[in-house]
This record gives C-alpha cells, sequence and structure tokens, in this order.
C-alpha cells in the first residue's frame, strides 16, 4: 500500500516537472537556471499539496464539496508559493501569470488523463 502511495506521488511529481518545464519552453522561459529552480519549485509544492489532499480525501473522508474547496485552497497556496520563488530567484516575465498558467496546465493535464486512464 505504503509503495502504491509512493509510487502515485512520484509519478504525479514527475507528470508535473514535464508539463511544467515544457509550459515553461513554450512560456519562452530560457537558461538552465531557471529550469533548476521550477524543479525545486515543484519539488516544494507538489508533493505537499499531494500529501494534504490525500489526507483529507481519505483519511478524513471530507465529501466532494468540501474537496472542491481544498483543491482550490492547496492549489491557489502552491500558485502563490511558486510565485514568490519565480519572482524573487528566475527572470520569469509575469511570475504570477506564468506561476498561474502553468499549474492550470499541469491540473487539467492531470484531470485529462485521469479520465483516460
Amino acid at each position: 500500500m505504503t509503495a502504491d502511495i509512493l509510487m502515485a506521488m512520484g509519478m504525479a511529481l514527475l507528470l508535473t516537472i514535464l508539463l511544467e518545464g515544457l509550459f515553461g519552453a513554450l512560456w519562452g522561459v530560457r537558461g538552465g537556471r531557471n529550469y533548476i529552480i521550477m524543479l525545486l519549485a515543484n519539488i516544494l509544492t507538489n508533493p505537499l499539496v499531494n500529501v494534504i489532499h490525500s489526507f483529507c480525501a481519505y483519511e478524513l473522508r471530507m465529501g466532494k464539496l468540501p474537496m472542491l474547496f481544498i483543491t482550490i485552497f492547496l492549489e491557489m497556496a502552491a500558485v502563490i508559493a511558486e510565485w514568490v520563488v519565480y519572482k524573487s530567484r528566475t527572470d520569469i516575465k509575469k511570475p504570477f501569470l506564468f506561476s498561474l498558467s502553468a499549474n492550470a496546465f499541469s491540473f487539467l493535464c492531470g484531470i485529462f488523463l485521469n479520465i483516460l486512464i
């Protein structure tokens, strides 16, 4: 069971890194330093968001409506945390819009992949 959870979280992190890296390339992000900081920002936020989300959904057994609000709150917290990192440590143009857009892109791709699988 624990191995399955760790595998799922690892895959979620890997997909997030790949999707947001692709999004960064499309956004025009250049330079290895910017991508390393994007990687570190996602390593900081993604596992924490997934652990809290899973805990609320499976351990606390929250219903669909409370989980919707928790999901929105956690995603916005990740956007803000990544924005702060991008604003202070990268030369990414419009770091808040980038963080919001990259997270929305990877979140929507995740929903789409979950529908397909």
